[in-house]
């Protein structure tokens, strides 16, 4: 029985056919038959398989950048805002965690325009971390470090998670947000 077709299904399904046979193994009639639908009616929704990856990828980064704004907006300590941070990143990698698969393995894919854009807002997004942290080196809370490295550290950390949490194992996120949170920070607290 075919399902009611929106954009939101388009999307769905071509989530989990990127994920599992990629972004250019994936054709327009494969989101289709995952469907049940006509490839002619998926074009009732969307131009081009190009933008549903956009969509995608848009999503996923729109969710963190409201994410971490919404955390930058708190007043809080240094220590804790970085608590925060990991702990939203690993958050999402938890709730997104099919979306994050395809930002990471997919955007690529997007034509030059677009990933320069994914790109500026991921370095804007990545600017408000090392702003965090130099905050805490200023005020002498954490060691002088080397920011953008320690910040692409505790991002590239955190992604990775999506390669192997299963929230069914031993480990929930939060279990596994305040030990990196630990690690991180005993790493570049001043003693």
């Amino acid at each position: 029985m075919p399902i009611m077709l929106s954009k939101e299904k388009i999307i769905e399904a071509a989530v989990e056919l990127f994920k599992e046979k990629g972004y250019a193994a994936t054709t327009v009639q494969d989101i289709a038959d995952k469907l049940g639908s006509a490839k002619s009616a998926l074009y009732y929704y969307i131009q081009s398989k190009e933008e549903v990856l956009w969509e995608i990828i848009d999503h996923t980064m729109t969710t963190a950048e409201l994410r971490i704004q919404e955390l930058m907006n708190q007043e809080m300590p240094v220590v804790e805002r970085i608590e925060k941070i990991i702990y939203n990143q690993i958050m999402s990698v938890r709730d997104d965690a099919h979306y994050m698969v395809i930002f990471f393995t997919e955007r690529t894919h997007l034509p030059v325009g677009r990933l320069e854009e994914i790109n500026a807002r991921s370095r804007n997004y990545e600017e408000k971390i090392a702003a965090v942290i130099r905050e805490g080196i200023t005020q002498g809370i954490l060691e002088p470090v080397d920011v953008i490295p320690a910040v692409y550290g505790i991002i590239g950390m955190c992604n990775w998670v999506y390669h192997w949490f299963n929230p069914k194992g031993p480990s929930s996120a939060e279990e596994i947000a305040e030990l990196f949170s630990r690690m991180i920070l005993r790493g570049f607290l001043k003693q």
